[in-house]
């Protein structure tokens, strides 16, 4: 296994651990801090996924978990993050799988899942039936990992040249899902370093994204659930100094 300044990541044949001799381990760990893209560390139990795209391309994920590319597939996910990183974690891909997506390129990413309830406590949301519900962004941990059948016992190596610098950051923001209505935002107020959004409730998962400009929004803050009903809600976002741009996002 290669050693990287941030990231260990290599994909090594699975031997007795496996299922059958074709299986394939990954394993990668990060050596943090990783941050969520308001520059927070990412929390207890946040989640790193696994992905993998046909052309090379991962094209992203929208708010609702799903990729946005219906040729991209998400491989695996899991709630891995511990103090403020991820630990040496072993991922075991049956064969079938393994085969089935040899001729694509593996991407690893730092998940942003976070989602405030009513009392106002903070957390990851995760996975819920073994699924994905929230996405605010997410960030490439390693890319461009290119997987082929190695000359031994059929398992699984990594591209060599799968090298990471800096720290994992959940930057990009994720998309709204297709045919999914977006909240009127009816009224901004700033009040000392925050803004304060007044948004329609319509039932979901809403978060803010903010920026200097229209093109430079991020995602400035987890999710509220909310439920629909004919009370507004109110979303708060750190100031963005004299001016910016704001808009919510819903799932």
């Amino acid at each position: 296994m290669k050693k990287l300044a941030t990231c260990i990541l290599a994909l090594i044949t699975a031997f007795a651990i496996a299922d059958g001799a074709d299986d394939a381990v990954v394993t990668f760990s990060t050596r943090g801090p990783d941050r969520y893209a308001d520059g927070t560390t990412v929390m207890d139990g946040e989640c790193y996924a696994l992905v993998w795209s046909k052309d090379g391309v991962f094209e992203g994920l929208s708010a609702n978990g799903e990729p946005i590319d219906s040729a991209d597939q998400l491989v695996l996910v899991a709630p891995l993050a511990k103090d403020g990183h991820c630990p040496e974690i072993i991922f075991q891909l049956p064969a079938s799988v393994a085969t089935s997506l040899a001729k694509g390129v593996y991407e690893v990413l730092l998940l942003d899942t976070r989602v405030t309830n009513a009392s106002g406590a903070t957390a990851p949301y995760g996975m819920v039936g073994g699924k994905l519900k929230v996405v605010n962004s997410y960030g490439e941990v390693a890319a461009g990992l290119s997987i082929a059948k190695s000359s031994g016992n059929g398992g699984l190596n990594a591209d060599s040249n799968s090298e990471v610098t800096g720290t994992s950051v959940a930057a990009s923001n994720a998309k709204p899902p297709a045919g999914v209505a977006q909240p009127r935002i009816k009224q901004i107020r700033v009040i000392g370093d925050n803004v304060f959004l007044t948004v329609e409730n319509l039932r979901g998962f809403m978060r803010v994204q903010g920026g200097g400009t229209p093109g430079s929004v991020t995602t400035m803050s987890a999710a509220k659930q909310t439920d629909g009903d004919s009370m507004d809600v109110t979303l708060v976002a750190p100031k963005l100094g004299s001016s910016g741009f704001y808009k919510v996002m819903r799932n």
